[in-house]
Order: C-alpha cells, then sequence, then structure tokens
C-alpha cells in the first residue's frame, strides 16, 4: 500500500513549537558537524549532510505554512504571499536537489561496502534503468536533440493536417486559426527534461519512447503554450463515456490570469475566453489521454501550491467528479501520491478523485525516498516551464529573440527549420 499523506499542523501553536524543535535539530546537528575528526566524504558525514539538508528542507515547509497562517489572518498582502510562496517553492526544489546528491554518495558507500547491489547499464530486476537514471546519471545532458525536436514539429504538423492549402499558414488546435509558422509551436505535454525511464516508471513500460512523438505534442499559438507551461490551461476530456478520447476542451485553472489580454485572434481577446473552448481536429490524430492527464495532474497541486487565484473552485469542483471525469489507468499510483506528498499539505481523502479509476497499482515499485525525488524532478520540470515563460515575455518586451539552443523542454523556436524541405508530407 502506498504511504498516506501526512496532515498539517493543527494550530499555529503546534507550528511554532515543530519551528522551535527543528531549530534544536539543527544547532545540535551544527556541532557535529564541526567535529573535528569526522572526514568530509566519509559515509558518516554524508549521513549528517543528508540529515541537514532533510532539517532545512523541513524549515522550509514550516516558512511556507507560516506564510498561510498569516495570510489568513490578513497580515500580508495577497501579492506579496504569492511572491514569498513562490520563492520558498523553488527554494524548496532546489534543496531537494542538493539532498538527492547525498543520497547519491550514500548508494556509492553501500555499494562499496556490498551492501547493495552495484548498479551498472547492464543491471536488470524492476526498475534498474530508473534506479540507474536516479543515482548513476548526475552528469548526463537532458538537453532536447534539436534534430529530433525538428522531426517532431514536422510529423506533428503532417499528423494533425495544420497547414493551409497555400502552406503559408500553421493551425492552432485550441483557436482554429491559421498563423505564421512562427507563431505556432509544437508544445510538449510532458515535459521531455523527465528523460524515457522516469518516463516509463511514471506511465508505464514503453511510454517513455513516446515523449518525442505526436502522442506527446499539440500545435498551439505561442500565447496558449505560455498559458499551457504555466500551468494556466489545462485539457480535460469533453464527454466522460467517450472510448478512446476523441474530443477534448480547455479550462481555467488560475482565474488570475482570465483578463489576460490576448492579440491577432479573431475567436477571443482574453485568454478567459478559451475556458470551454474545445480542441478543433483535423485528423483522426489525438494526444495521449496520460499525458494530458499528466498535465492537468501537475498543473492543478502546482496551482494549489501557490495558491494561485481561483484554485479553492478549481478543487471544489474536482471534488464532485469534474473536470476530469473519465476513469482510466493514466498513471503509476504511488507516483501520483509522492508528487501530492512533494506538494504537501495535502490529506488522502483531498486527491481521493485523482486517483480512483485514474491510476494503476503495482505491488513493486521505487523506495519512498526514490519516488520523492521523482516527483521532485516532475515538478522541477514545471517550474523550468513557467520560468522560460518568463523569460521569453521579459525579451519580448526588449524586442529581442530567446537563443534557448542548451534548453531541453519547451519546446521549438528553432524546430520549423527545414519544414519547406518536408511539406510534401502533409496529407
Amino acid at each position: 500500500m502506498p504511504p498516506q499523506i501526512p496532515p498539517r499542523h493543527s494550530s499555529l501553536t503546534a507550528l511554532e513549537d515543530a519551528r522551535l524543535k527543528n531549530k534544536a535539530s539543527r544547532q545540535d546537528l551544527k556541532r557535529k558537524l564541526s567535529d573535528a575528526t569526522l572526514e568530509e566524504g566519509s559515509e558518516r558525514c554524508v549521513k549528517l549532510r543528508i540529515e541537514e539538508k532533510e532539517l532545512e528542507l523541513e524549515d522550509l515547509e514550516l516558512d511556507r505554512e507560516r506564510m498561510e497562517w498569516e495570510m489568513n489572518a490578513k497580515n500580508v498582502d495577497e501579492k506579496s504571499y504569492r511572491k514569498a510562496q513562490r520563492g520558498t517553492n523553488s527554494r524548496i526544489i532546489s534543496l531537494g536537489d542538493d539532498l538527492w546528491q547525498f543520497k547519491r554518495q550514500l548508494r556509492l558507500h553501500h555499494e562499496k561496502a556490498g551492501k547493495l547491489e552495484l548498479l551498472t547499464p547492464d543491471s536488470e530486476g524492476a526498475f534498474a534503468a530508473a534506479l540507474l537514471n536516479l543515482y548513476k546519471d548526475q552528469k548526463n545532458s537532458k538537453n532536447r536533440d534539436k534534430t529530433m525536436q525538428s522531426n517532431m514539429r514536422r510529423n506533428t504538423i503532417a499528423a494533425y493536417h495544420s497547414f493551409n492549402v497555400e502552406k503559408t499558414g500553421i493551425r492552432c488546435t485550441l483557436s482554429g486559426e491559421y498563423f505564421d509558422p512562427d507563431d505556432i509551436n509544437a508544445a510538449h505535454i510532458v515535459p521531455v527534461h523527465l528523460g524515457v525511464e522516469m518516463a516509463d516508471y511514471i506511465f508505464g513500460k514503453g511510454t517513455g519512447a513516446r515523449l518525442f512523438s505526436v502522442d506527446n505534442c499539440l500545435m498551439l499559438h505561442k500565447k496558449f503554450e505560455a498559458a499551457f507551461d504555466k500551468g494556466i490551461l489545462a485539457f480535460v476530456p469533453v464527454d466522460p463515456a467517450e472510448r478512446p478520447i476523441c474530443r477534448w476542451k480547455a479550462i481555467l485553472l488560475n482565474e488570475g490570469a482570465k483578463n489576460q489580454a490576448i492579440v491577432h485572434f479573431d475567436t477571443m481577446k482574453r485568454i478567459g475566453d478559451a475556458d470551454g473552448m474545445e480542441l478543433k481536429f483535423r485528423s483522426d490524430q489525438r494526444p495521449a489521454a496520460r499525458f494530458l492527464y499528466y498535465h492537468f495532474v501537475v498543473s492543478l497541486l502546482r496551482c494549489r501550491r501557490q495558491r494561485e487565484p481561483g484554485w479553492e473552485n478549481a478543487w471544489v469542483n474536482f471534488r464532485t467528479g469534474q473536470p476530469w471525469p473519465t476513469p482510466g489507468r493514466y498513471l503509476r499510483q504511488s507516483m501520483l501520491l509522492a508528487l501530492a506528498r512533494t506538494v504537501g499539505d495535502l490529506d488522502h481523502s483531498e486527491i481521493e478523485g485523482l486517483v480512483k479509476d485514474r491510476t494503476f497499482d503495482v505491488p513493486e515499485r521505487l523506495a519512498d525516498d526514490e519516488e520523492t525525488e521523482v516527483a521532485r524532478r516532475m515538478l522541477e520540470a514545471q517550474q523550468r516551464r513557467e520560468e522560460m515563460c518568463q523569460r521569453r515575455a521579459e525579451l519580448a518586451l526588449l524586442g529581442l529573440d530567446e537563443d534557448d539552443e542548451d534548453e531541453d523542454d519547451n519546446e521549438d523556436e528553432d524546430d520549423n527549420e527545414g519544414e519547406d524541405d518536408n511539406e510534401d508530407e502533409e496529407q
């Protein structure tokens, strides 16, 4: 049975008691780390460093909760509150990476001592590829392959019949309008930054190979791609009884963005106008339902974690069976629970609607801390998307273009290279 999600502190007094206990533990740990006989890099030192990082993470989570109490007491305005929470969440994700580096080192100590089997590219057994990625793939670059990305764009344009008759414009799947090719992006649904091994673990064996396929892509105007990447918009089934799912619609998860103006559209003037709008397909090709469910879940949880405007409504709606009414084996159950634990301040009953009839459960899985690291990477990938969107917006204000050749998971400023040579692929 997957582990349960821990409850929050029941009162401000309990929260302050936890902060004092954490402070005392950190002071005691500091004394241990200052021991002159402690050898840096030794197994004992690594274990103490792990404990140190875990206490720092706990302290940041307590900071988040304290800010929540301040907000509820109206001692801080919403803008300051959200800015502080975003900053804290970002530090939590970064610190989680530091923690995992020490856990990698501890694994090496255990392997050398014969306490654990040595992990190599030839290792066999359940989740060997995922474990190898977690523990041994520290320096492996997951920067996107530009050739694969270009091929993906061309394949997606062909699969969705996105070119106009003259092949001078590309169709946005959401608005149904044609735009200059530079304004339409092949938007990844699941960030490729997760990697094949992690995708296989989250979605099931063999799924990782589809990250660079049409199944993981939609042709969207760059304004909608930005809203999609930021978790402002998600796509959910229209008809709960439809099998397979062919009709999808947009839903607005962040009400604070509904009045954002968008230009150059005949059908919409604001981001909020897309709420409830059905995707417009010209072929039988559809994105993978499990990938869209992943995006929906991550966006919904991050919306709650960031306390974006309207997050309460999104949760109320979901607990009544909306807006994702269609059952399916979309994600590994233990990973969804790990993601919820990582987001924090949730109990099992609150995410029952995300789990019931929408996940698959298998007895074999990674250890709790390993799944927590995978969940952290899921949130990190989403955060990177949002940061890239923000940078693009800032550069646009300066009239500059982004040179993002070294970026990995979004997605296609340079991807229209070679399109003219492949227009005959369009059916």
